[in-house]
């Protein structure tokens, strides 16, 4: 049923949901990524769950030529070879495909990790570090639990395994022997004044939805923005 539902999976509305977010990702994945990319051009880059290829065509756009996409969608493959990313391979088994993957420098699952079995994540996560050479580092996307979407992110899209927030996430990392982990909101660039109108209302209802945690008597995150990625070394 699990291969089924992925062998559709662009065509059952993640195509539709994503239409025309091409040039918009490219500019999120530059502003919250380029930071933690390898120095060398010639750096090998892993991509699980390429989905559309977005993320692809950033690293093509800044200069790396030896990165590869993988996914378990026969849709999304299809997609990025028709729109000319050649660099992508079709997989059955993530945990196979890292058994025999040669090493990376870099290891990046965009908004993945919310789809994964959740009593293979660690082992997979654990694989993941496995496959990372010296100072390699691993990034993670996802949705955030802890934001006011936080429900509408988990339930919206029915192949959804878990939910994470700041604080599941850097467990996960840790549990599977990442050491090193940041945690950091995934947010837009402020470069026109639509975009910065709507930070500064984000920063007042941020505000607000941070008070009814407090409010409720329990922990207040840092993060409640709607997505955050992890940065992870394996120790």
């Amino acid at each position: 049923m699990i291969n089924e539902m992925y062998n559709k999976f662009l065509s059952s509305g993640f195509a539709e949901l994503n239409a025309g977010a091409e040039r918009h990702m490219i500019a999120l994945y530059r502003h919250n990524y380029k930071k933690f990319l390898p120095e060398k051009s010639q750096a090998r880059i892993l991509e699980i769950g390429c989905g559309m290829g977005n993320f692809l065509l950033f690293l093509g756009e800044e200069g790396y030529e030896n990165f590869l996409g993988v996914d378990i969608a026969p849709e999304a493959i299809r997609y990025c070879l028709d729109k000319g990313i050649s660099k992508v391979k079709y997989i059955k088994d993530l945990p196979e495909f890292l058994s025999t993957a040669p090493q990376f420098d870099l290891i990046v699952l965009n908004d993945v990790i919310e789809h994964l079995p959740k009593d293979e994540i660690i082992n997979i996560f654990n694989k993941i570090g496995e496959k990372l050479t010296v100072g390699g580092q691993v990034i993670v996307k996802t949705g955030n639990m802890s934001s006011m979407a936080g429900l509408r992110i988990r339930y919206n899209d029915f192949t959804h395994t878990a939910g994470f927030t700041e604080y599941s996430l850097k467990q996960v990392l840790f549990l599977a022997g990442f050491k090193q982990t940041i945690v950091a909101p995934f947010v837009f660039p402020k470069k026109s004044l639509p975009r910065l109108i709507r930070f500064i209302a984000q920063k007042i209802a941020h505000a607000i939805w941070k008070f009814v945690f407090f409010v409720e008597y329990t922990q207040v995150p840092e993060i409640v923005d709607e997505l955050i990625f992890a940065v992870g070394r394996r120790s």
